[in-house]
């Protein structure tokens, strides 16, 4: 059993410091430069200026998200939510992608159509 943890710590080691390339979006970037990222509400932390830090994981491949809204938001942990990703005009590097809209719905349930 110690060999197996060993070789998992040693490959654990080793992963972690190993350059890492950029992977390519797994979205498709719209005309209008943007895409739609279904994600999950990990945590919510808040700052110093009335905000709140909202770190969501990427449903289909895992990223996280980072970004900001205000105290009055009805956001909470473990919300389903599809984030409105601007591509910044670089469709195939997802690096400098940032948050731009955050849609959720808590009673859509009673959402008449």
């Amino acid at each position: 059993m110690k060999r197996i943890l060993t070789a998992a710590a040693l490959a654990a080691a080793l992963l972690s410091s190993a350059p890492r390339a950029a992977a390519a979006c797994p979205y498709t970037v719209g005309p209008l430069g943007r895409y739609i990222a279904p994600a999950i509400v990990q945590g919510m932390t808040a700052t110093n200026e009335n905000q709140i830090e909202v770190w969501c994981s990427d449903a289909l491949d895992g990223d996280d998200w980072f970004f900001i809204v205000d105290n009055e938001t009805e956001l909470r942990i473990n919300d389903r939510v599809n984030l409105l990703i601007d591509a910044h005009e670089t469709p195939d590097d997802f690096t400098d992608d940032t948050v731009e809209d955050c849609f959720f719905c808590h009673d859509c349930d009673k959402t008449e159509d």
